[in-house]
């Protein structure tokens, strides 16, 4: 490693009491928005812990698992340190976990009786602990939890955002492997990956009371499984990025052109200036409109059926076709409403490499997108009903063939 980088942390031991203190804040920054704390709720916030920041994995602890920590701290048996990341917003400061997130959650929940104490492994015949709620414990049993303290890592800021890729690989080296979203996301944090978050878990909280949530969880296919791996967090990291900035040519890949959009996003965060978070939700809202308009017809408007009639190997969300769809939505003034809407869509698709049954490269490379589509098929200077070009975008989609063809 570089001799001039230098890894900042210390290690306070902090009381359970303390901890669950500390997540209440957490909870409180998220629930209130990191652009919205007043002077007023500074004491309710700062140095709070963001116990489930957008990155980390969905909770998915067993209840034999979560009474194994309980069980420790019972028998004051060490718990493995805790990390935290020290992270500010217009000098904010809050802290978001790098490992540790399922032993945090799980005191917290105890703490709050969100279960009772099952498959205990040392405890299991003693009738004071088994099913026995927080609440439930002896005076004294629920002292030592509160008075019990935690090993806490606390690390200062990073200056290098690679470093804290290094360190969260390292430090989750023997638990289950991560998908790349994972650790883009658990670098790159920042306001719009946390309301990417939400607004994926608003979404599937509320698909089955709200007729436009159940079509939205339908269309980007939300599911417990797409979720725990963050499936669902990269893909519209993909689309928004497309509607923002338009095609990036360096990303050989969705996945690369989603890790681009989040460290653009973190680096914003980092310096307290604006992340768009506004445009950001604007254009997302007026993409779904057209999405959902597809949808009428097409149950799944971002899987492969989309432009082929059939499909019998159908994939109900094709980052590839979503791609195409964003910048369709980047480049054109789209009329939903016109009868040839749908039709034209799915000609488009048909021009893009999608749409070629001997291509056989990758269907998310930018370039290659492109090529076929303002190169091989120049799309742009076809004349659609319901796409009118955008006569603005006119000079940047020269500048970037010219990129292409270097």
């Amino acid at each position: 490693m570089n001799q001039s980088i230098k890894i900042k942390s210390q290690r306070p031991l902090i009381s359970v009491q303390d901890v669950i203190s500390f997540i209440e804040k957490g909870e409180k920054y998220i629930k209130i928005g990191p652009g919205n704390i007043t002077d007023d709720d500074l004491l309710d916030v700062l140095q709070g812990i963001v116990l489930s920041p957008d990155y980390q994995r969905q909770y998915r602890s067993t209840p034999q698992e979560e009474s194994s920590i309980i069980e420790s701290l019972l028998l004051e048996i060490p718990i493995p340190e805790i990390f935290l990341v020290r992270a500010s917003k217009e000098g904010v400061q809050v802290r978001h976990v790098m490992d540790g997130q399922h032993r945090l959650t799980a005191i917290y929940r105890y703490v709050k009786d969100e279960f009772a104490l099952k498959g205990l492994t040392l405890l299991n015949f003693d009738e004071r602990y088994v099913n026995r709620k927080f609440s439930e414990l002896d005076k004294k049993d629920k002292i030592k939890i509160l008075g019990s303290h935690l090993s806490i890592l606390e690390f200062d800021p990073f200056e290098d955002d690679e470093i804290e890729i290094e360190l969260f690989k390292r430090y989750n080296r023997n638990t289950k492997p991560l998908e790349a979203q994972e650790i883009a996301m658990a670098t790159y944090f920042s306001n719009t990956s946390q309301f990417i978050s939400n607004y994926i878990n608003v979404i599937s909280a509320n698909k089955e009371k709200s007729k436009c949530y159940y079509e939205l969880s339908n269309v980007y296919n939300i599911t417990k499984h797409r979720k725990e791996k963050q499936k669902n967090h990269q893909e519209i990291c993909i689309i928004l990025s497309i509607l923002e900035y338009g095609p990036d040519l360096t990303a050989k890949d969705g996945v690369k052109i989603s890790t681009n959009f989040l460290r653009e996003k973190s680096q914003l965060f980092k310096v307290n200036q604006d992340e768009n978070l506004i445009e950001t939700k604007e254009n997302l809202n007026s993409f779904n409109q057209m999405i959902l308009k597809l949808a009428n017809e097409i149950e799944y408007p971002f899987s492969t059926s989309v432009f082929k009639d059939s499909d019998k190997r159908m994939v109900k969300f094709h980052v590839g076709v979503s791609i195409v769809l964003s910048l369709i939505k980047y480049f054109y003034e789209v009329n939903v409403e016109h009868s040839n809407f749908i039709i034209e869509v799915k000609e488009f698709l048909n021009l893009s490499p999608l749409g070629d049954a001997e291509y056989n490269a990758s269907s998310t490379n930018m370039k290659s997108i492109l090529n076929y589509l303002f190169i091989k098929n120049r799309v742009d200077r076809k004349e659609f009903d319901s796409l009118i070009f955008k006569s603005n975008k006119g000079q940047e989609i020269q500048e970037l063939l010219k990129r292409i063809g270097n």
